[in-house]
């Protein structure tokens, strides 16, 4: 028995030491993968990140755009309103200024010699 011992006790010594390096192996390899699981995962958070962020980006510049539009034709609505108060005569401008952006007691006493328009005062 001591005989076979000694003749099988490498071997099995091998087997043990193989079995042991194979099992330590594949735990390396799932530790890897579960790391390059979590790079994956990290990457993709990054990516949407990115395109939450490209997404806002693009809202904003959009919202400029509508702005710088709506400033624009306020302006060019502006510049009618003036060009068409100084193609005007001045009594004629004076009555339409007071027509369009005059209090409503204003333009009711208009012809009252501005009674009404001090009444407040």
């Amino acid at each position: 028995m001591i005989e076979l011992l000694f003749k099988a006790g490498p071997w099995i010594a091998v087997a043990l030491a193989a079995l042991f390096a194979a099992i330590t192996h594949i735990n390396a390899k799932a530790k890897v993968a579960t790391a390059n699981q979590k790079v994956a995962e990290a990457q993709t958070t990054a990516a949407q990140a990115q395109t939450q962020t490209a997404e806002v980006r693009d809202a904003e510049a959009q919202a400029n755009a509508v702005a710088a539009q709506a400033g624009a034709q306020a302006s060019k609505e502006r510049s009618n309103a003036e060009n068409d108060i100084a193609a005007l005569s001045g009594g004629a401008a004076q009555q339409r200024l007071r027509d369009e952006w005059g209090s409503p007691d204003e333009t009711a006493g208009a012809g009252t010699g501005g009674a009404s328009r001090n009444a407040d005062r």
